[in-house]
């Protein structure tokens, strides 16, 4: 099925949704590079990221397969939130595995939806597996980010708000997680126009999809050390990343220290607050002004939920236009 077809039946389950189109807007950090820059706000969703158009298709196109059955997720925050508020919505128990050290504000409002959140390991991996064996355990389905097809759908609906927006695209920049987001929003524009720039976005701290994209070897067991923990793949899905690497036309790593900088520097030009993860994007514009010179680029704002232990690290932290 081309992805042109995927979205008529997307839409379909998210037409009633009042917070679709997400805005587009402008931003002021633009002018300082010479390009045009536009900001796509999947922030302003519900759940304040991206996830919940995959995560409201994925269980509308699943409820006659799940009833009465419950949906076990393992997350860093955002797609268990996701998962969780469908489940609220179509009235199916759901249970979130997350690590010990999981971002405390997206675990509330997880538990907001009546969810359950289970703690396990020292990371997201070690909380996957128990979230998997206790699936098989309690005959529940275990839906894992990067490989349950419609999170791909969902996301594919944000570049077709972009390609609906009259904005002649040089370069959008999307960040990389488990690959879903980047899939969906490629399958799209590559479709539609061949020409668009698509650019994943790693951080430094946490490399390996870069690696597993364009088939270099990577360690498993090498530590990520990130603050984007939307981004923090230690483990790639291989499927999807090589499913991914045929549709996009580069990766940037991005250094780690431009990550809070770049947090700082939405907030005092264009009073948005994102997560490091979405951040990410601007990050991007700083290290590649050269690139983007003179272009229109679309950076998607994927989420919002900043740790509120960064705020105080955030203050003392200066914006990327300190030292342009």
């Amino acid at each position: 099925m081309k992805p042109s077809e995927n979205l008529k039946n997307t839409y379909s389950i998210l037409k009633n949704e009042y917070w679709i189109p997400t805005p587009l807007l402008p931003s002021r950090i633009g002018k300082h590079l010479n390009s045009e820059i536009w900001l796509k706000r999947e922030d302003c969703s519900p759940i304040g990221s991206f996830k919940l158009r995959g995560g409201l298709t994925a269980m509308s196109s699943n409820k006659s397969s799940i009833a009465n059955r419950s949906v076990y997720v393992a997350s860093a925050g955002n797609y268990g939130l996701a998962i969780a508020e469908a489940g609220r919505r179509y009235d199916v128990a759901v249970t979130v595995f997350v690590s010990n050290n999981a971002n405390p504000s997206k675990i509330r409002c997880i538990l907001e939806t009546g969810a359950q959140v289970v703690h396990h390991g020292d990371d997201f991996y070690s909380a996957k597996e128990f979230g998997k064996m206790a699936a098989i355990k309690d005959n529940a389905d275990f839906w894992e980010d990067g490989v349950v097809p419609e999170m791909a759908y969902g996301a594919a609906t944000i570049a077709d708000e972009l390609m609906n927006s009259n904005i002649t695209w040089d370069t959008v920049l999307v960040p990389i997680g488990n690959g879903s987001l980047i899939k969906g929003v490629a399958s799209v524009l590559k479709e539609i126009k061949p020409s668009i720039k698509i650019i994943g976005l790693v951080t430094s701290g946490a490399p390996v999809m870069q690696k597993a994209i364009t088939g270099q070897p990577f360690d498993i067991n090498q530590p990520t050390k990130t603050e984007a923990d939307g981004l923090e793949v230690r483990i790639p899905i291989m499927k999807i990343s090589e499913e991914i690497s045929h549709l996009i036309d580069d990766i940037w790593i991005i250094p780690e220290s431009m990550l809070l900088p770049a947090v700082k520097t939405l907030m005092e030009f264009d009073q948005v607050m994102a997560e490091p993860s979405a951040a990410i994007t601007i990050a991007a514009c700083f290290q590649n002004k050269d690139f983007i010179d003179g272009q229109k680029v679309a950076a998607i704002i994927t989420g919002s939920h900043l740790k509120s232990s960064l705020l105080k690290q955030l203050a003392e932290t200066e914006s990327l236009l300190k030292n342009l």
